[in-house]
């Protein structure tokens, strides 16, 4: 199930989608550790069973006192930069903010970096995006595809007097996805809903989709029809040219690409951004290799390994961060071993160790990293400190063996 179906049919925001993601089963405990990083507690949020025109679904309410309301770009980066979040919760959230700072000034003609968000709905917070990105990345990350979106119709109240709805900033950042209008609803999608949908949706295509779990989130909105949104988790399924069905998203989950590029017209110091941004969208590897180009030049060769469903994505990104304007790929062979993440405590708090097996063996104990780096520079301690400590009661907790069996 790693395909989320989303169906906007009374529109969006950012609560609502919060509703259909713990619908689906994400854990409220787990989310709520996390989230507390950016200073939400436990009676700031309310999660409740509700039925809206007869049809059972979950609705948050999060109170968002903590954060200053009025934000530019900058400050809400350095916030996010700021947290313990995952990687890609951190990349994916900034990215949000980056569409909509986008769509806002190119409606005003001004700079992203001019751009103040007020976040004062109740609805859209900074809290309530990245609490999304983080529910999207605990249900393991799934490939996000949306069908037609509900945009509302008639006018709502600004500084200088009335806007249309959909609202200019939301119409650019729904450029490319299938939208339609009430038109008398007001505004059902909020500008911030828009850019989530842009950063982790893609327009649905027009092909079997097979659901397998649903989840219903329940808004705020008293509409004419049950303001709800609906994600369903699921698989799409397609014929092969021998008339069999196959799951066109495992097949590609399983396939393993490696993309190359040589670069020798690129600022160097670009280089390392680049690395960053595609592990951050899902990439297996990436790395630079030094080489010697045509006429005697140097130049940097571009190696990323990743799965087939992520290659497009990620070919899209290398052409927008450097200087390329191609690419070769090809499939490759794979072989790992079985690994999972767990947790063990230390006199730094609950740190994640990964252990990989081999059969019953455990032939790697490794802490993660980041978190250990984090540790250290909070507490202003060496980093081989806190991850040797971290190892070690790794070692201790699951008895694993100091030296070889055999």
């Amino acid at each position: 199930m790693n395909t989320a179906y989303i169906e906007c049919f009374s529109g969006a925001d950012c609560e609502i989608f919060l509703g259909a993601w713990f619908d689906l089963g994400l854990s409220l405990d787990v989310w709520k550790r996390y989230m507390a990083k950016l200073d939400i507690k436990g009676d700031d949020i309310t999660v409740e069973r509700v039925k809206l025109k007869g049809i059972a679904a979950t609705k948050v309410t999060i109170n968002t006192r903590h954060i200053p309301r009025s934000l530019h770009l900058s400050d809400i980066e350095q916030i996010i930069d700021h947290c313990e979040f995952p990687i890609i919760v951190k990349e994916k959230s900034k990215q949000i903010f980056h569409h909509w700072a986008i769509a806002e000034a190119t409606v005003s003609e001004t700079l992203p970096e001019n751009i103040c968000f007020h976040l004062t709905d109740t609805s859209d917070s900074l809290e309530k995006i990245v609490g999304n990105v983080l529910a999207w990345h605990l249900l393991g990350e799934p490939a996000c595809f949306i069908t037609n979106i509900q945009v509302g119709g008639g006018f709502v109240p600004c500084a200088d007097g009335f806007k249309p709805v959909p609202t200019p900033a939301t119409t650019h950042l729904l450029l490319g996805y299938p939208i339609f209008s009430s038109g008398v609803w007001g505004e059902t999608i909020s500008p911030a809903a828009a850019a989530l949908i842009r950063t982790l949706a893609l327009p649905a295509p027009q092909e079997t989709f097979i659901g397998q779990k649903i989840g219903y989130g329940a808004g705020h909105r008293d509409l004419p029809i049950a303001n709800l949104l609906r994600i369903q988790l699921g698989r799409w399924y397609s014929e092969s040219p021998t008339g069999e069905s196959v799951d066109r998203e495992e097949d590609a989950a399983k396939r393993t690409v490696v993309i190359e590029t040589n670069i020798d017209d690129m600022n160097p110091e670009w280089a390392g951004h680049l690395v960053e941004r595609l592990l951050s969208m899902g990439a297996m590897d990436a790395y630079w290799i030094p080489v010697v180009m045509k006429k005697g030049r140097p130049g940097l060769q571009l190696r990323v390994a990743c799965s087939a469903e992520r290659q497009m994505a990620l070919q899209e990104e290398i052409v927008r961060q450097t200087t390329t304007i191609g690419m070769r790929y090809y499939e490759v062979g794979k072989w790992s071993v079985p690994h999972k993440i767990v947790y063990v405590s230390t006199v730094y708090g609950e740190m994640p160790v990964k252990l990989a097996y081999l059969g019953s063996e455990v032939v790697n104990v490794a802490p993660e990293y980041e978190f250990c780096r984090q540790s250290a520079e909070r507490l202003g301690i060496p980093v081989k400190l806190v991850y040797q400590t971290v190892l070690a009661e790794a070692i201790k907790e699951y008895r694993l063996p100091l030296k070889s069996n055999r």
